[in-house]
């Protein structure tokens, strides 16, 4: 079976740290992968309200995600630290590619990778539906 591969920069540009939640996990007691998209958007919302912004507003333009993978690497629990790293790359004048990393940072495991991820978006003009260009402030950030 084919397996999805990502390259990811080796670094990152931003990061926040997380802790896993009990309604995290799932029936098997580690990290359920619903779960780890949700963590991955809380990151990102973190980014753009550190930034002052919103991904629905970012100078006048929010976000759309057309697509999204996850390379799951190892289990995560209930009470595990993890951290969440997030930069850019692939940019066209309309969108780019966010890509993620999650990573243990507590315990035996500490350094441990979690997850990769992908997701691409584009920016829109939610008052006029149409898509729209990267405001320059957003390429700023990273």
């Amino acid at each position: 079976m084919a397996r999805v591969q990502l390259d990811l920069p080796e670094k990152l540009a931003w990061s926040t740290s997380l802790n896993i939640r009990i309604y995290d996990t799932n029936f098997a007691g580690h990290l359920a992968h619903d779960r780890v998209v949700s963590l991955l958007h809380e990151s990102r919302a973190r980014l753009f309200r550190e930034k002052g912004f919103s991904e629905l507003d970012v100078n006048g333009h929010g976000i759309i995600l057309t697509d999204l993978v996850v390379e799951y690497k190892a289990e995560a629990f209930f009470g595990d630290q993890i951290r969440v790293e997030i930069g850019a790359g692939d940019f066209s004048a309309k969108g780019c590619d966010l890509y993620y990393r999650m990573i243990h940072t507590d315990g035996p495991i500490n350094g441990k990778l979690v997850c990769n991820a992908k997701t691409g978006l584009v920016f829109m003009d939610y008052s006029t539906r149409t898509v729209s260009n990267i405001p320059e402030v957003f390429k700023s950030w990273f």
